[in-house]
């Protein structure tokens, strides 16, 4: 379902109105901008380091389009009923700014500009929205809180200006002591300025306490209507309420997409994505507040979302990137049932998702294949592949996960709060200390310039045997390793857990050698952004 400001307060409130009931939400963005000049991301960042860069990039760009879909399951089925929203999300107020291969992109995918430019929602972030609260808010009376500071009286010179309120206070007088006009309720002073309707408000306020006067706009501009209202009590407080009722309508129309957000953070259902980093980010920035320091933003997104899948980590992880050795697949052309290799071709969206389906087609087995519908009035994604809209990612990203979810039932645990970091040792890990990907010992070696791998294999090799030769302690640990290169003159040679000694045996040993070694806890402490204080106050590393 596409979702414009035309269509999105009821789109908004089908989504709380169906909250409460779903299994997980699945969420998807597209952006004018994924990068910066300067902020290329390297193999070697920290966490810390690359969410800097990244909250940078969510910072500057805006959003286009929020994609959200909700999947509910079906007691005792395979079965899941979806509802996908594709919001066109467009901010109240500030700068937009657009990076030009992202606009390409959108645009070879099927952006409409015209509908995201006029049709789009408004967003704002906390503290806008927290402002924007307080201008809305009832006025405080004089009993219940301080008296502001009043402003001078304005006092009138100009003989035109004296002349013109007169005669409006004369009628306006003339309108009241009238008996035949009793029952009439408004009588309109003047057309004028906003310096002559504050002079008027301040006078009739004085002189007539029991009346309400009430500024309304022409299509003369800076020139407003002046009216004065006759009302009982009762009126004036039922004024007063429809007043508050039109100011908070008018808040949530500049809410926009915070509405929708807060409903899903206060849900707590699980929240899916695919490489979800930078829709969270992205998310938090301009629907939120995004913190500057990377364990802050840790600490609030677990807080708001305390269960979160990245289906791209999952289709990664040692879980789910095998082909199952399920008998009950079907052979395809001939392959035997028990073949085992590599599930995904690529870890994009669309590959991860078709294998998937395909799997599921293909199951024999007494238990029906997992069914996805989407329900009446979202049926659009069933006719059309939509990929790099937001609303078709997310439905799709929530289908893999529908997918996913029976196995991943077994470890739930083990991935929740976890989401891809691209090309790096590390991945994200919103729940707690953040865990190098490849585990092992790992040791640093520098000075690879020219070499290749097996260079640095030969080299290492004789490192090694020279190393044992030394420490007999070394000669039972051992010495497999695998590389990990991060730049052309430096590369990671990682150990089982159990050679870390041998590791601290090199760095002590082969200071003369050509290739510099450096173990890699204590080169990892050096990235970090709080390197050079004491250890004490450093942020820990993996």
């Amino acid at each position: 379902m596409n979702v414009t400001k035309n269509n999105f307060n009821e789109a908004a409130a089908e989504i709380e109105r169906l909250l409460p009931s779903v299994d997980f939400v699945a969420i998807d963005e597209e952006m004018t901008g994924i990068s910066l000049p300067g902020l290329e991301e390297k193999i070697a960042d920290l966490p810390s380091a690359r969410f800097a860069k990244m909250r940078k990039v969510a910072s500057n760009f805006n959003i286009i389009q929020f994609g959200v879909a909700l999947f509910c399951k079906e007691p005792g089925r395979r079965k899941y009923v979806a509802h996908a929203f594709n919001f066109y999300a467009f901010p109240e107020k500030g700068l937009v700014n657009m990076e030009a291969g992202s606009v390409h992109f959108n645009s070879r995918n099927g952006m409409d500009w015209n509908r995201w430019i006029l049709g789009g929602i408004p967003y704002l972030d906390q503290d806008s929205a927290e402002s924007l609260k307080q201008f809305f808010a009832p006025p405080v009376k004089e009993s219940e809180g301080e008296k502001p500071p009043s402003k001078p009286r304005i006092v009138l010179s100009n003989e035109n200006d004296i002349e013109k309120t007169r005669v409006a206070i004369a009628a306006l007088q003339t309108w009241l002591a009238d008996e035949e006009k009793k029952g009439e309720k408004e009588f309109e002073l003047l057309t004028t300025n906003a310096f002559l309707r504050r002079f008027m408000y301040e006078t009739i306020q004085e002189s007539f306490p029991g009346l309400i006067l009430e500024s309304r706009p022409t299509k003369s501009r800076g020139l407003s209507t002046l009216v004065a209202l006759r009302l009982t009590d009762v009126e004036k407080l039922e004024r007063e309420a429809q007043k508050q009722k039109g100011k908070e309508e008018e808040f949530q129309n500049k809410l926009g997409l915070r509405r929708v957000f807060l409903a899903l953070a206060s849900a707590k259902k699980p929240l899916v994505g695919h490489a979800l980093m930078f829709d969270l980010l992205f998310a938090l920035s301009h629907f939120e507040k995004l913190p500057e320091n990377y364990e802050e933003f840790k600490e609030l997104s677990h807080t708001l979302f305390p269960t979160v899948f990245d289906t791209q980590l999952l289709a990664k992880s040692n879980l789910f990137r095998m082909k199952p050795t399920r008998t009950a697949l079907e052979p395809k052309d001939g392959e035997p049932l028990e073949q085992v290799g590599p599930r995904f071709s690529s870890f994009a969206l669309g590959q991860v998702y078709k294998v998937l389906k395909e799997e599921e087609g293909r199951v024999q087995s007494e238990l029906p294949p997992i069914e996805i519908a989407l329900v009446e009035g979202h049926e659009r994604y069933n006719k059309v592949a939509s990929f790099h809209e937001a609303g078709y990612d997310a439905f799709i990203t929530g289908c893999v996960f529908a997918y996913m979810c029976e196995e991943l039932a077994r470890q739930p645990d083990e991935f929740n709060g976890h989401l891809v970091m691209f090309r790096s040792f590390y991945n994200f890990n919103l729940k707690g200390e953040d865990e190098l990907i490849s585990k092992g010992a790992y040791l640093h070696i520098q000075g690879l310039k020219g070499l290749g791998v097996q260079e640095l294999q030969e080299s290492l090799g004789m490192v090694l045997k020279d190393v044992q030769s030394k420490r007999s302690e070394c000669l039972q640990l051992s010495t497999e390793f695998e590389v990990k290169w991060i730049d052309d003159d430096s590369a990671f040679a990682i150990f089982w857990e159990t050679s870390r000694p041998l590791i601290d045996a090199i760095c002590e040993e082969a200071g003369a050698q050509s290739l510099k070694f450096t173990a890699g806890d204590q080169w990892f402490a050096s990235q970090a952004p709080d390197a050079d204080l004491p250890p004490s106050k450093r942020a820990r590393v993996a």
